[in-house]
Order: structure tokens, then sequence, then C-alpha cells
């Protein structure tokens, strides 16, 4: 059985932030490859391998955009908004969300840890009052029969 004290177990935060970059770099291989063909062939492409293709999906990815590579074609806009959604509802609403539930079971801890102190606390007067009572109950004849001093 477990204990009521018991804290619960941690937050696997590495293991979700794994997932995450997993997510993200999976997006970035995947629309990465998908750009080179509907680009190379145009001859104002700037994306001509798939070298240039992983660098400009990992740089819309990180929203950092540098603007040196940005498809030309309608094939690859498409392609680029569709990452650009991937990148923003799926990266970074999995990060926000990963932040948030460690914060809440950072919260949750902090609650946990203050709930055993407190319980702690009780179990330390309960069993000071156990002494008392039993103190009380095998001394109840001489503390029955001393005289009660009245303050004068």
């Amino acid at each position: 059985m477990k204990s009521v004290t018991a804290r619960p177990r941690n937050f696997p935060l590495v293991r979700r932030l794994l997932r995450v970059l997993v997510m993200a770099l999976t997006a970035i291989f995947f629309f990465g490859a998908l750009i080179v063909p509907f680009e190379i062939d145009d001859p104002d492409a700037k994306i001509r391998n798939y070298f240039d293709g992983i660098w400009w999906a990992s740089t819309t990815v990180s929203t950092v955009g540098y603007g040196d590579k940005v498809p030309v074609t309608p094939g690859g806009k498409i392609v680029g908004m569709f990452l650009e959604l991937v990148g923003a509802a799926v990266f970074f609403g999995a990060l926000v969300g990963t932040i948030t539930v460690y914060l809440h079971q950072t919260q949750t801890e902090f609650r946990w840890k203050r709930l055993h102190e407190k319980l702690e606390q009780m179990e330390k007067e309960n069993k000071a009052l156990h002494s008392k009572v039993d103190f009380l109950v095998k001394n109840r004849g001489a503390v029955l029969k001393k005289p009660r001093q009245v303050g004068l």
C-alpha cells in the first residue's frame, strides 16, 4: 500500500522535450525534402538541393527566417505555408505545453512537500500528546491524590 505522504513521480521533462525535438527535426527533414522538387527547376530558385531545403526548413521552423533561401514557385510557397503552420502550431504548442505542465508539476510538488511537512508536524504533536496521556494514565493514582495548590 502506498504511503499517504508519498510524493508524486517526477515529471519526465527531458523525455517530453526530446519528443518536441524529434517532431521538429521530422518536420524540418520532411518539408526540406518536399520543397526541393518544386524549386529545383526554376531558374530564379534559391533552393537548389536537399541541403538548401533543410536549411530553409530549419530557419522557417525556428522563426529565424534569414531570407537567403526562400521558395519562389507556387508549389514551394504552399509547402512553406504548411511548414509555417506546422512549426507554429505543433512545435511551439508542444513546447509551451511542456513548459506549462512542468510548472504545474513543480507547483504540485511544492504543495505535496508543504503537506508532508504539516503532516510530520502533526505526527510530532500527536506523539507528544500520547506521551502526556501515557504519563497521566501511568501515574493517575499519584496525580489524583496530590492536593491541588491554589494560587494565592
